[in-house]
This record gives C-alpha cells, sequence and structure tokens, in this order.
C-alpha cells in the first residue's frame, strides 16, 4: 500500500507542486504540513496592504479546505515538524507521525531580522500570517521606519507614504537597490520616494531600537536617533528553519 508523499509547507511552491501531481496521478495519497493556516493568498499584495486599507484577511483567495477538496489532500495547518526519521521514512510532530514514500521540503524563506539590540521591536512582512499579528499597529503608526532599501523596502515606502505616514527608508549602501543596479539606474527611484516625501538615510547602519513613551528610538551608528512607531525590517531572506526548537 503507497504511503503517499508529503509535502512540508503551503506556500506557492506546495501548491504548485500539488496541481502538477495530480495532473499525473489522482490517487496517490497527498499530505500537507505547515505552521500557518494553510489559506492561499497572494505574497506580492503584501506590499500594498496598508494604502489599500486591506485587513489579513482580506488577503485571502482560497481557505485551505477548499484546497484540500478540490485536489483531494490531508492538510495538518497550524503544525510544527519535530523530527524527521529519514531511513524509516516517517515524519513526526509533538503528537503526530505520519509516513511517506516520498518527502519534498518546500518551506520557503523567512525575513532577515538584523542582530541588534532590541531586535524584537522590529516587524516583519513575508507571509500573511505576520501582516495579522501586527496590522493593527501598521495601521495605527504614523511614523515608520523602514530597514533596506531593496525591492521590499522600497515598495513598501511607497505603499506606507500613499497612506500618509511619514515614512524614513534607510539602508547601509549608498544607493537603493544596490545589489540589484548601479546608482544611475536606481537614481529614478530615489528621486522619485523623495518627490513623495519619504525621507532618506542612506550609508546608515541601525545599531539598537528601544522602547520609549513615544514610541520606538531607533539609534544608528552615527549615534544620531529618530523616533518613529513601527519598525519594518526588509533586509532580505534567509532559509526558514523546517521546525522550532525545542524549549531549554
Amino acid at each position: 500500500m503507497s504511503r503517499g508523499i508529503i509535502i512540508i509547507g503551503s506556500g506557492f511552491a506546495a501548491r504548485q507542486l500539488v496541481k502538477n501531481i495530480r495532473k499525473q496521478d489522482a490517487h496517490v495519497p497527498l499530505t500537507l504540513i505547515a505552521a500557518d493556516s494553510m489559506d492561499e493568498y497572494n505574497k506580492p499584495d503584501l506590499s500594498h496592504v496598508i494604502s489599500q486599507s486591506q485587513r489579513a484577511d482580506d488577503l485571502t483567495r482560497q481557505l485551505a479546505g477548499e484546497f484540500a477538496e478540490q485536489f483531494n489532500l490531508r492538510l495538518f495547518p497550524h503544525t510544527w515538524v519535530a523530527d524527521i526519521d529519514a531511513d524509516a521514512h516517517v515524519v513526526k510532530s509533538q503528537d503526530k507521525q505520519w509516513q511517506y514514500d516520498k518527502l519534498v521540503l518546500a518551506t520557503g524563506a523567512a525575513a532577515f531580522v538584523p542582530p541588534i539590540a532590541g531586535r524584537e521591536l522590529m516587524l516583519t512582512l513575508n507571509s500573511q500570517q505576520e501582516y495579522r499579528a501586527c496590522e493593527t499597529q501598521l495601521r495605527d503608526a504614523q511614523r515608520v521606519l523602514i530597514v533596506g532599501g531593496g525591492l521590499i523596502g522600497s515598495e513598501l515606502a511607497m505603499d506606507f507614504c500613499r497612506a500618509g505616514k511619514t515614512v524614513t527608508l534607510m539602508d547601509n549602501a549608498a544607493s537603493l537597490l544596490a545589489s540589484l543596479m548601479p546608482p544611475e539606474v536606481s537614481s529614478r527611484l530615489q528621486h522619485h520616494l523623495t518627490d513623495m516625501g519619504v525621507h532618506l538615510l542612506l550609508k546608515s547602519q541601525l545599531q539598537k531600537l528601544e522602547k520609549t513613551e513615544a514610541g520606538i528610538r531607533a539609534t544608528l551608528v552615527s549615534q544620531h536617533s529618530i523616533e518613529v512607531d513601527a519598525v519594518i525590517a526588509a533586509t532580505g531572506l534567509r532559509r526558514k528553519p523546517l521546525w522550532r526548537a525545542a524549549p531549554g
């Protein structure tokens, strides 16, 4: 009897894999395990939610249960993998285990948060779940600091500015999109953001964040500091951990 295929993850890659498997085989057992709700949403929409006054639930395109019914799957949302026994072909969580013939890891990437003092005050917008956790703070914030002048940071700066917020965009480099293009090319974007009202802090490095009565104090290595209501990390991605570390 086939033990089927287990996919760990529920993002775009996992869903596309499910669809392609079902084109080839309508009956092989498929199981998806993920730490989130498994509802489908379009991740690029996260860069425009504030100016469009969208809540996290507004982004949902298809509920997990509907996806499971459509493609004949077993889903285990809000489930962290605790261990994988590759020899026995078994995936384990805290209270369940699943046997498999084939295993696919499609966990995606997590937002990188700079290792500075006060890093726990930084917000990330790499998933619907992350936005849901901080949407009230972002909606209420009037002064926003975005750390990272890449594609996502620049898009977020535009979005928050369109929403009428005071926006500061910070990056270590001397120009925006520094890893993608020369300053001569990115200068048009830089001028556009400045014209919109975004305050650019280039060649600037964040040293620490502190909670204050007025909000959050962001101190740079230069010792210059600014007061804001929210700080967003847009400093790239790293490999997402497959399972949560055990306590202690």
